[in-house]
C-alpha cells in the first residue's frame, strides 16, 4: 500500500504550483520502471491510492486547478518539432519508452505539459492549433504499427497508437494482459519512427491519457450515487452541458463542471448495462490530465 508521507503533504500545502510535486511523486515513488509488465503496470494500485487521497483532501485539484492548467498552459510546439504525437500515450508508457531509449544509448528527458478539457483528442487539437501547425509544416498520420514509410523530414507526426490498439482490447475482460503486447508494439512503432527520420532530435507528446475502470484500480460510490451520475454521464467520462442536466445536488464530488462541460473527477466508476470500455479518458484526472513530454537527442 502506499505510504502517503508528511514530507509530500506540506510541499502540497505549501505550493503556488502543486504540479512539479505530484509529478515528482509519480515518477519516483509509484512508476518504477520493472523487468516484468504485468508486475510494471500493477502498480496502477499505487497511483489510485494517490488519487483517491487527492481527491478526498484537495478538491479544488480537480474542481479548479487542473482545469485552469490544462486550458492555460498551450505548449509551442514551433519551438520543439519535430514532434511525434502518440495518441493517448500516458505516463506509464512514457517511463518505459524513456528507459528503453535510454538503454540503446538515446539521450532522453522526461517532462509532462496537460491535455485540454475534455481529455480527448479532438479538444487537444484545437487547444494547440495541430491543423495549422500541419498544414504550414511538412507532417504525415502513422495509421498502422508496422509498415509505414517516412520520408524523413518530416516535422509533425500523429499516430493513431497506442489509443487505437487499446480500443480494441478494453472492452474485454484481460486488460492487463492485452496492455503488455500493445506496449510491446507501440516501442517497436516508436523505434521504427526513430530509425526513418533524419532529424538528429525528436519530442514525444500525447494528447491525453487514460484512466483503467477495473474495480481495483477504481473509486466505491454507493449504487444510489452510481445511478444519478450514471444518467448524467451515461458510459461516458464526459457530456456536454447542452446534452446532460445541471448536476444533481451532492454530485459535484464526483462531476466537474468546466467550459460547458461535465465531466468524471478522478477515479469514480458507473456500471452500465452492456459492454462499456475498461480504458477511458474524457475526465478530469491525473493520468488523463497530466500528459508526458519526452525529449530525445540520437
Amino acid at each position: 500500500m502506499l505510504k502517503i508521507e508528511n514530507e509530500f503533504v506540506e510541499q502540497l500545502i505549501e505550493a503556488e504550483d502543486p504540479f512539479p510535486i505530484i509529478w515528482k511523486e509519480m515518477i519516483e515513488e509509484i512508476w518504477r520502471p520493472l523487468p516484468d509488465l504485468e508486475d510494471y503496470y500493477s502498480q496502477e494500485k499505487e497511483m489510485m491510492e494517490l488519487e483517491y487521497f487527492l481527491v478526498n483532501t484537495n478538491e479544488e485539484l480537480y474542481s479548479q486547478l487542473l482545469p485552469k492548467y490544462c486550458t492555460g498552459v498551450v505548449p509551442d510546439l514551433e519551438d520543439e518539432l519535430p514532434v511525434l504525437f502518440l495518441d493517448a500515450l500516458s505516463l506509464r508508457e512514457a517511463i518505459l519508452l524513456g528507459s528503453k531509449l535510454s538503454g540503446r544509448g538515446y539521450e532522453t528527458q522526461l517532462d509532462y505539459s496537460f491535455s485540454a478539457l475534455p481529455s480527448v483528442t479532438e479538444r487537444f487539437k484545437d487547444k494547440v492549433g495541430y491543423g495549422d501547425l500541419a498544414s504550414k509544416y511538412r507532417s504525415t498520420n502513422i495509421h498502422e504499427l508496422t509498415g509505414f514509410s517516412l520520408e524523413g523530414t518530416e516535422k509533425l507526426i500523429w499516430s493513431d497508437f497506442p489509443d487505437a490498439r487499446m480500443e480494441t482490447s478494453s472492452a474485454g475482460k484481460t486488460v492487463l494482459q492485452t496492455m503488455k503486447p500493445t506496449y510491446r508494439e507501440l516501442e517497436e512503432m516508436v523505434f521504427e519512427v526513430l530509425e526513418q527520420l533524419d532529424h538528429g532530435e525528436l519530442t514525444i507528446r500525447s494528447d491525453h491519457g487514460y484512466v483503467r475502470h477495473q474495480g481495483a484500480y477504481s473509486f466505491d460510490m454507493s449504487g444510489k450515487d452510481q445511478g444519478k451520475v450514471r444518467d448524467l454521464l451515461g458510459g461516458s467520462r464526459y457530456c456536454s452541458e447542452e446534452e446532460g442536466s445541471d448536476i444533481p445536488k451532492g454530485m459535484e464530488h464526483y462531476v466537474v463542471s468546466y467550459d460547458g462541460y461535465h465531466m468524471a473527477k478522478g477515479r469514480y466508476v458507473w456500471p452500465v448495462s452492456g459492454k462499456y470500455k475498461k480504458l477511458q479518458h474524457g475526465g478530469v484526472s491525473l493520468l488523463e490530465c497530466m500528459v508526458p513530454v519526452i525529449n530525445i537527442k540520437t
